[in-house]
C-alpha cells in the first residue's frame, strides 16, 4: 500500500509542478489505470476464501412465481373468491389472493366501459363514424354498394319553373291558371 500511496503522490506532485527545478528525479510512471488495476488484483489475493457455507446461500428476492399461472381461469377464480370470503395468513397469500383479483377486476371494468358505450353512446359525429355500429354498414357497402349519399351530387330538376313563378307573383301577385282566392271574389 505505501508504494501505491508513493506512485501516486509521486504523480500527483508531477502534475502540480511540471517545471520545478531538481524536485523530482526522472522516474518511469504509472497510469492511475493501471494502479488501480494492480491494487484490485492484490486485494482479491489477500481476502480469503469463502467459508462453504458462505457458497451455498440463495438469496430471496421476491422474485418466484407462485400460485396458478394466468391461463388457470379456475385456480385464478378460487383464490379471487379467497379474498372475500378467507382472511389471508401470510402476505403470500393476500399477495396472490390480489393478483387472481385484478385478472377478474381488469376483465369487468373493461367490459364494463364498452357495455356504457353501447347503452349510452357518445352524440358527436366522430363516435358516429367510428363506433363499431358503422364498421357493418360501411363493410356491406364494401360489398354490395352503397346508399345513396345524403347530400345532393347533381342539380334537381323539378316540373315547376321557380324563376317564373316568381316573376308572376312579383307582377300580377297571383300564378296564372290558377284558382281564384282574390278579394274581389264574392263574399
Amino acid at each position: 500500500k505505501a508504494q501505491l500511496f508513493s506512485q501516486f503522490s509521486y504523480q500527483a506532485c508531477a502534475a502540480a509542478a511540471p517545471n520545478a527545478a531538481g524536485a523530482f528525479l526522472q522516474r518511469p510512471s504509472m497510469s492511475v489505470l493501471a494502479a488501480a488495476a494492480r491494487g484490485s488484483r492484490a486485494a482479491i489475493a489477500q481476502r480469503p476464501r469463502a467459508l462453504p457455507a458462505m457458497q451455498i446461500v440463495k438469496r430471496g428476492l421476491g422474485e418466484t412465481t407462485t400460485g396458478p399461472p394466468l391461463s388457470d381461469f379456475a385456480g385464478n377464480a378460487k383464490h379471487a373468491v379467497e379474498f372475500f370470503t378467507k382472511a389471508p395468513i401470510s402476505y403470500r397469500e393476500f399477495k396472490q389472493q390480489c393478483l387472481s383479483l385484478r385478472i377478474f377486476a381488469f376483465v369487468g371494468v373493461c367490459s364494463g366501459c364498452v357495455l356504457g358505450l353501447f347503452l349510452d353512446p357518445p352524440k358527436s359525429s366522430y363516435w358516429v363514424r367510428m363506433s363499431p355500429s358503422y364498421c357493418l354498414p360501411t363493410i356491406r357497402d364494401a360489398f354490395f354498394g352503397s346508399r345513396p349519399p345524403i347530400f345532393l351530387t347533381d342539380k334537381v330538376e323539378r316540373a315547376t319553373d321557380v324563376p317564373d313563378v316568381v316573376k308572376q307573383l312579383v307582377t300580377t301577385r297571383r300564378l296564372a291558371g290558377a284558382g281564384s282566392d282574390s278579394e274581389d271574389d264574392e263574399h
